[in-house]
């Protein structure tokens, strides 16, 4: 059986690889451990977990994103990579909804990687929005004021250890902080939480990520807002936003496991207008993508402004005018190889 130890060590150009944190991530996406010593790695980092180390992962691993576009101005959506059959994906509803704004005041970027497990198959794969390079990603979200991004394609190192890490089958360092890679640098973020004790930890491992995240208190963690809840923003101004859907009207989200067409069917017929009673969940989670941008006053304006917004478009009509600016998109690479 292969030793597991860490240790200072030349690399190829001749160079020290680094220890701690830092050195560990290195080595890690540059495959210069071996798939046992990179998964003795990833157990190591996880037992050493802190919101200073997982913030210095970060940093290492923005040095590896191939993106050289920056949209300061955008919203990061933090959608887990990992079971993601729970959530029902209410931001990507709301930013097909804001995306009509009249002066663009919302973009919203969505990353993910459809993964070789079907519970962590992204979203915008099923609402076939695929695309096939970073540039066509950012041109969607220039253009419609949404764009999805692959990790593949983005940050490739990082998912060439994905077969490591299922089989390893634990929360490691990257399930907490692949939410978080910001392909864009985006100035503004949502996130999930699913406790206080996890509030604390990610509002110290983001510091000085972004102008101002906000972080939404749920039991699965995710960054909707499915129910009465708490609000936590932080960055430049914090605050606290309690959330009473009774004020909204509407329903509750009641978790449950979705398969491939539940999700689909779920977003499409609350775009469609068909899912009323959770149309109120529709406009609260606009109005924090509005709130946090400072396009309104309160969460109560935000929610106001989404649902007028809704009254005048077809927004099932608008989510198909997405889907084939994506095929145009693919189809207009295919065309050009």
């Amino acid at each position: 059986m292969e030793k597991i130890f860490f240790k200072l060590k030349k690399r190829k150009d001749g160079n020290k690889l680094c220890s701690g944190t830092s050195g560990m991530i290195r080595n890690i996406i540059e495959r210069n451990y071996s798939d046992i010593k990179t998964a003795a790695a990833l157990v190591c980092l996880k037992h050493h977990k802190s919101p200073k180390s997982y913030r210095t992962a970060l940093r290492v691993l923005d040095g590896y994103k191939k993106l050289p576009f920056k949209e300061k101005d955008s919203v990061e959506i933090a959608y887990p990579y990992k079971r993601k059959s729970f959530s029902p994906y209410l931001l990507i509803g709301s930013a097909i909804v804001l995306s009509l704004l009249p002066k663009s005041e919302i973009k919203t970027v969505f990353h993910g990687e459809n993964l070789p497990v079907s519970t962590t198959k992204d979203i915008f794969d099923y609402l076939d929005i695929s695309t096939v390079s970073n540039e066509d990603s950012y041109n969607m979200l220039k253009n419609l004021n949404v764009g999805f991004f692959n990790r593949k394609l983005f940050l490739p190192q990082l998912s060439s250890i994905n077969h490591i890490r299922i089989d390893l089958n634990i929360n490691d360092i990257f399930c907490h902080i692949e939410k978080y890679l910001n392909p864009l640098s985006s100035d503004f973020a949502i996130g999930g939480v699913k406790n206080s004790r996890q509030l604390l930890f990610y509002k110290n491992m983001l510091e000085g990520r972004y102008k101002r995240f906000a972080l939404v208190e749920d039991r699965e963690g995710f960054p909707d807002i499915t129910s009465s809840t708490s609000v936590y923003i932080f960055g430049d101004r914090e605050e606290i936003i309690e959330v009473d859907l009774s004020v909204f009207g509407g329903k509750s989200f009641l978790y449950k496991k979705l398969d491939l067409s539940e999700h689909i069917d779920f977003i499409k017929d609350l775009l469609g207008k068909k899912l009323p009673e959770y149309e109120p969940l529709l406009h609260i989670n606009s109005g924090l993508l509005l709130y946090l941008k400072d396009v309104v006053n309160d969460l109560k304006e935000g929610f106001e402004l989404s649902r007028e917004l809704f009254r005048k478009y077809d927004y099932l009509q608008v989510l198909k005018n997405i889907q084939k600016y994506s095929e145009y998109l693919n189809y207009k690479n295919i065309y050009e190889l």
